[in-house]
């Protein structure tokens, strides 16, 4: 009888033994699924830095007339947009699938600490009403951000966003009213410490923003 309760016992102890190791491995999955490779998300459009890059001090205005600086990153991911408002293609765009994106994070945990900002690349025609105008048709919370050329433009090439602006010639020969504005499309993100962490591709489409957001932030949680 008590060999049957040692064998009864022993069997017991290795079935449990079993069931923990599974149960660890299944956590340890979970924990895997979580993280992704650099190569995964390029695949769905994304970059993200090996290091962080630091951003040096800017002074810029959002469209509430709000100062926008290096501290309104601290706490809250960013979803960066270099553009203008009399963008034809590229720009609009980009903010509609923003837009969804933002509308889709209502349903996950990441909504209220993220902010979408577009830096205006022309602020000789952006100015504060303009942009409010702009940023009107989009999500309540986007900024829309404007300031001293100088300034946007130092802060666009450390980003390593490609710009520039090209007057075209007044007919009467006076100052030029329009212009030529190139610009890169990446969506830049930078992080709660206001560091610059990766980008997405131009003409990325909501749902890999979506996937791409969700990836970097579950890595970075």
């Amino acid at each position: 009888m008590k060999k049957n309760i040692r064998i009864t016992v022993i069997v017991c102890l290795v079935w449990v033994a079993i069931v923990l190791y599974l149960t660890f491995n299944r956590y340890a999955d979970n924990n895997d699924a979580a993280t992704v490779s650099p190569e995964e998300l390029r695949e769905i459009g994304a970059m993200v830095y090996d290091e962080p890059v630091p951003v040096s001090d800017f002074e810029l205005v959002d469209h509430t007339g709000e100062a926008f600086n290096n501290g309104s990153f601290d706490g809250k991911w960013s979803m960066l947009f270099f553009g203008f408002t009399n963008c034809p293609d590229i720009c609009p765009l980009t903010m509609h699938e923003l837009t969804g994106f933002y509308q889709d994070l209502e349903q996950g945990p990441y909504q209220q600490d993220t902010q979408v900002v577009m830096i205006s690349v022309d602020p000789f025609r952006d100015d504060q009403q303009q942009i409010a105008e702009f940023m009107a048709g989009y999500d309540d919370s986007f900024l829309g951000v404007n300031g001293d050329f100088d300034v946007i433009s130092r802060l666009a090439s450390e980003l390593f966003v490609a710009h520039g602006i090209m007057p075209v010639p007044a007919p009467d020969g006076g100052t030029p009213k329009n212009f030529l504005v190139n610009h890169s499309g990446n969506i830049l993100l930078i992080d709660p410490q206001g560091q610059y962490r990766g980008f997405l591709e131009p003409n990325i489409k909501r749902p890999n923003i979506l996937e791409a957001y969700q990836l970097i932030r579950q890595g970075n949680s």
